[in-house]
């Protein structure tokens, strides 16, 4: 169970997560709710997060570390040649594990634990793209026109309230790197209120983003300050809503908001 969030911004990419795991046992879950990072740093210029096994995320998260410390993505001539090239390298990872996964499925109805599915933020030279790959490693990019991507158990509660910030923040526009920022964590913190179960804990950050503007986009991993930081934006804007809503001034106390989980 989980909940990942990617935007394409002017500038750079934001990534996002809950920080709640699951324990199963053929496709049933024993326990949940323990804290785990789910937003990795794999270099200097390269953001991974997952959704599905913990172990295919490891070994897919590996094989993409040493694949870029080798040079093997530098000749791509495009983000969408790049974004091949990785995609090759993650189903040519996978491809074992999903074969020994189809006989599992007629075993015992459980595959899951060879099914994994990747959100990567890279650098090409010095623009920042953001990828998402299947279960065999099939390719998507998120473009201008299709700039967030979400991910996980949670998503079907995230689409759609990531399309309504869409809607109210950037109409005909990439978001910048901070409304990307505050949308995110809105997101993660709107899912993890209202859904059934499994997405929950702490609020994980990162951007892929050039330092100061200029130069190669490089990673940089918020703090739980930041992170609250971000949040106390979201109440703010909950309340400026529920005062305009009711027509009250910004003076009048309002009924508490939602409490945030921890």
């Amino acid at each position: 169970m989980t909940l990942i969030v990617g935007i394409l911004c002017h500038g750079g990419v934001v990534m996002a997560s809950d920080s709640a795991a699951t324990y199963g046992a053929l496709g049933t879950p024993t326990i949940g709710q323990q804290e785990c990072r789910k937003v990795h740093k794999l270099s200097d210029n390269i953001l991974y997060a997952s959704t599905g096994s913990i172990g295919m995320s490891q070994v897919i998260s590996d094989t993409l570390k040493r694949a870029w410390q080798d040079k093997k993505f530098k000749d791509a001539m495009s983000p969408e040649h790049f974004m091949d090239m990785v995609g090759k390298t993650i189903s040519q990872t996978v491809g074992p594990y999903l074969q020994t996964a189809a006989l599992q499925q007629q075993l015992v109805r459980d595959a899951s634990s060879s099914l994994c599915k990747s959100m990567c933020a890279f650098s090409y030279k010095e623009s920042a793209c953001l990828f998402q790959f299947d279960f065999n490693g099939a390719p998507e990019s998120s473009s201008d026109e299709l700039a967030f991507v979400a991910m996980g158990s949670g998503q079907n509660i995230a689409d759609p309230f990531l399309a309504f910030l869409k809607r109210l923040l950037w109409q005909n526009t990439k978001p910048s790197l901070p409304e990307g920022r505050l949308a995110a964590v809105w997101t993660i913190d709107h899912v993890r209120l209202v859904n059934p179960g499994g997405v929950g804990g702490p609020i994980q950050l990162a951007t892929l983003a050039p330092k100061d503007g200029k130069g190669t986009p490089i990673v940089t991993m918020f703090s739980d300050s930041d992170i609250q930081e971000h949040l106390q934006q979201v109440r703010d804007a909950e309340k400026a809503l529920i005062n305009e809503l009711r027509g009250q001034s910004q003076e009048l106390n309002e009924s508490p908001l939602p409490k945030v989980p921890n």
